[in-house]
């Protein structure tokens, strides 16, 4: 029974939310590209989303959801939580140093098409985010250095990386 309210919590969340008009994500904090690596919790998830992104229209309302069950459900408190940050080029925000959203160009890149540039990455200026919608996790080393690793790009491997996340928390 407890699935099933789960399961309806989860279908009108993703029903009813979707990308605010001012590209914030209801009960997903945003934060600066500055501050992906500053926050106080030693293991948390980085979506990358864009506006005008239909990818990013289709994993919104997951993440959206995710961060409701963490709130909602006491058993799921303790999963990894997901920050937003919203990405931009040049052309759309000029006047910045360094622009995250670019194609890695190396022989070591990482997702489908090795444009990402994430796993050890430890400071903001230095990730390749290839393309939208995206998810990277942040851990804190033993040595509390906080890493970057490459976890997903594209809704439905969005989706399958936060209810793979979930597991069964809602059970207990």
């Amino acid at each position: 029974m407890r699935k099933l309210l789960v399961l309806f919590l989860f279908l009108g969340i993703f029903v009813l939310s979707g990308c605010a008009s001012d590209n914030k994500l209801d009960g997903v904090k945003q934060i600066k590209k500055q501050d992906i690596f500053n926050q106080k919790e030693d293991k948390y998830f980085v979506y990358f989303h864009r506006i005008d992104c239909p990818d990013c229209d289709e994993s919104a309302p997951m993440v959206i959801s995710y961060m409701n069950i963490l709130k909602e459900i006491p058993g799921c408190r303790n999963k990894r939580p997901v920050y937003s940050v919203l990405l931009y080029t040049e052309s759309e925000k000029p006047g910045h140093s360094v622009y995250i959203f670019r194609e890695y160009e190396g022989t070591d890149g990482e997702g489908k098409e090795g444009t990402f540039k994430v796993t050890g990455i430890t400071d903001w200026q230095d990730l390749y985010i290839g393309s939208t919608s995206s998810l990277i996790s942040i851990s804190t080393d033993k040595s509390g250095v906080k890493k970057a690793k490459f976890e997903a790009q594209g809704a439905e491997d969005i989706i399958n990386i936060l209810e793979e996340q979930l597991g069964d928390c809602y059970n207990k």
